[in-house]
């Protein structure tokens, strides 16, 4: 397999190379543009990722996939760093050819977008590129107030005051929560993995990725792992899933445990990341694991 990095902003995984629709053009572009692509969908077009399946997940600038399949200008790729049932080598999906670049070196030292968002400014293109919580690029040197780093443009540079060098950290259940609160009234987005959007599971698998924990990408995944903890003993930072029938039939949601029988999470459609009251909801009857994978 050829291996790529994602040489935009944000790029949609997308089921198939005939899902996109003509409104999506800003995500599908080089430079592509989140921000437009997300605030011009209507209510409609959000639905349509989810109920027609045109979005499997999304990708931050610099993520490294391989090539599975190509098709003229799609290329199919799996996503190692987004764990899947569907495919042991990662979550697949297609990605327009002209939105990746060749695999940038690996190296130790790394720096993390740490912001909800930032620019990146590429030095020999000079033009900016927004950037998502959690970015991570190679590091090359030091400015007095910004970092260089290695992007598929050659070098950039990054504010310090929005990035950091990438660490080895494990997060408490309360530190997880705090990483959620700073998304609060963002808008859900199906498929979501990134500061313009999250969907539940999105929103739950980059918190766990701020706070040192690689957990699969989807609800259904994330309830097979980690410790299991009885309804009843759920602390502040674990995973809370529901099921249809309720609580008997398949997993569709997930949310972060916020204490006092509350959950912080991204709901759906239509709504916006918040902590709601579980008493009297429909996730009460619902409520079917909590997993922890905090320590």
């Amino acid at each position: 397999m050829k291996e790529y990095t994602v040489a935009v902003a944000v790029a949609n995984l997308w089921t198939n190379p005939a899902a996109p629709r003509q409104g999506d053009a800003p995500i599908i572009a080089n430079p592509a543009d989140p921000s437009a692509w997300v605030h011009q969908l209507s209510h409609t077009d959000r639905l349509e990722l989810h109920e027609n399946n045109l979005v499997q997940s999304q990708l931050l600038f610099g993520t490294s996939v391989w090539q599975v399949d190509r098709r003229e200008d799609w290329v199919k790729v799996v996503v190692p760093s987004q764990a899947t049932p569907k495919d042991a080598n990662g979550y697949p999906g297609w990605i327009p050819a002209h939105q990746l670049a060749s695999p940038l070196p690996k190296t130790e030292r790394q720096i993390e977008v740490r912001a909800k968002q930032t620019n990146l400014f590429l030095e020999k293109k000079r033009e900016i590129v927004p950037l998502s919580f959690l970015t991570r690029l190679p590091y090359i040197e030091d400015t007095p107030l910004a970092y260089k780093v290695l992007t598929s443009y050659g070098p950039g540079i990054i504010s310090k005051s929005a990035s950091s060098f990438w660490t080895q950290r494990a997060a408490s259940g309360m530190e997880l929560l705090k990483y959620g609160e700073q998304f609060l009234g963002l808008d859900y987005i199906w498929g979501g993995m990134s500061s313009w959007g999250y969907d539940c599971s999105g929103f739950t698998y980059n918190m766990h990725l701020a706070g040192g924990y690689t957990i699969p990408r989807d609800a259904s995944a994330q309830c097979l792992q980690g410790n299991s903890i009885p309804l009843n003993q759920a602390e502040p930072g674990d995973l809370l899933f529901f099921a249809y029938e309720k609580g008997e039939g398949r997993v569709h949601h997930v949310g972060f445990y916020y204490g006092d029988g509350q959950m912080l999470h991204a709901p759906k459609t239509g709504r916006r990341i918040e902590v709601l009251n579980l008493a009297g909801t429909v996730y009460e009857t619902e409520l079917c694991a909590v997993r922890r994978y905090w320590s």
